[in-house]
């Protein structure tokens, strides 16, 4: 079964994304998530947090010895970029944009599973799903 043998459903779902892609929260997360793919140094900087942190884990899940310098160098990395506007900021636009999937998908996930629309409450338990969502 394909999307174009619902046309009902396709129609709800452009609206939807209509919705989204018009809503200001996700407008301003996505220019700034833009600004930071924009900046090299700090594109450069975050990557390299990354990297090394990736690196670090692995190499303690593989039981291998993290030195003190390689722990160092990490947490210097690490609030560098934490001091970094451009980082912090795409972080909490990624925080947004992220928020918004998560809602979406787990609607559409308790509305296939209780074959209803369910209500916030159903889906997320009586908490709230975090910055961004909407469904506060």
């Amino acid at each position: 079964m394909n999307a174009l043998a619902l046309p009902a459903i396709e129609a709800k779902i452009n609206d939807l994304c209509a919705a989204i892609a018009a809503n200001s929260e996700v407008l301003t997360a996505r220019e700034q998530a833009e600004a930071f793919l924009a900046d090299e140094s700090a594109v450069s900087l975050y990557r390299e947090v990354m990297t090394l942190g990736r690196s670090l884990e692995q190499r303690d899940r593989s039981g291998e010895q993290i030195s003190n310098l390689d722990i160092e160098t990490f947490e210097g990395l690490r609030e560098k970029a934490d001091a970094h506007d451009g980082i912090r900021t795409f972080q909490e636009a990624q925080e947004v944009l992220q928020g918004v999937a998560n809602m979406v998908n787990a609607f559409v996930s308790k509305t296939l599973e209780k074959g209803k629309v369910p209500t916030s409450e159903e889906v997320f338990g009586g908490e709230k799903c975090g910055s961004g969502c909407g469904c506060h």
